[in-house]
């Protein structure tokens, strides 16, 4: 379509829509990237990297890997330094203790809105995602431990619709994620598996009262993990 006038091409609202939503995808894309090489350690805290460094690694343009930076430095992941590039932020254990204090109760409501309007989908889900993590904890495998643990955080807070919850959960989780790749020893991943199996089980039980003992038992026990961690080194 062309303006009369000027003859400019117009875009539709259809076109404009479509590209809306292709740069939103390839923000995901580049966020999800991005985060994972953080979190694995790919990126180790104290790199520097660049914009155009990151795109060419992950075959993007510089919008998405900005607007995917953009969302990393909101969470603590990076710092951007003009004109001297992308820092990748140590991991503070301190502040992993204060995240922990805010992440018990929103967990809890989480449980409970899952309970209240969890589908036997989504529960079926719940189990698989678990049955998942069980096998993953035995095999000491850190990398597909922490992927299926993301689906289960990621499939229950999805169970909850509640959208405010989700938006407030994901960086939540995220930088969970990267505490715990860090400082997480494989000795402990049957043990946080077995209590994710517990909540799940209440869950699937409509059981609140059991449901959120196991959350219970599970904040116990990441704070003591969390705080022994402050005398030793990143496992990774």
């Amino acid at each position: 379509m062309r303006n009369a006038l000027t003859g400019s091409r117009i875009m539709t609202t259809d076109a404009l829509g479509t590209a809306a939503r292709r740069s939103r995808s390839l923000a995901e894309t580049a966020y999800d990237a991005i985060e994972q090489m953080i979190i694995s350690r790919h990126l180790a805290p104290g790199a520097m990297v660049s914009e155009g460094e990151l795109g060419a690694e992950l075959a993007l343009g510089r919008t998405p890997v900005r607007e995917a930076l953009a969302r990393l430095k909101a969470i603590g992941f990076v710092e951007v330094h003009p004109r001297r590039g992308v820092l990748v932020t140590p991991v503070d254990i301190v502040k992993h203790l204060e995240l922990l204090e805010v992440r018990r109760p929103l967990d809890e409501t989480v449980t409970r809105c899952v309970i209240a309007r969890a589908s036997d989908h989504d529960i079926e889900t719940l189990q698989t995602h678990t049955e998942d993590l069980l096998v993953a904890a035995a095999a000491r495998d850190r990398e597909v431990y922490f992927r299926v643990k993301r689906a289960l955080h990621e499939a229950l807070v999805g169970a909850a619709y509640n959208p405010t919850l989700t938006n407030t959960m994901g960086p939540l989780h995220a930088q969970s994620r990267r505490f715990w790749y860090a400082y997480e020893p494989t000795a402990s991943f049957l043990d946080c598996a077995g209590i994710h199996a517990t909540i799940v089980a209440g869950i699937a039980a409509r059981d609140v009262e059991r449901a959120l003992a196991g959350i219970g038992t599970l904040f116990d026990l990441l704070d003591r993990m969390t705080r022994r961690a402050l005398d030793r080194r990143p496992l990774v």
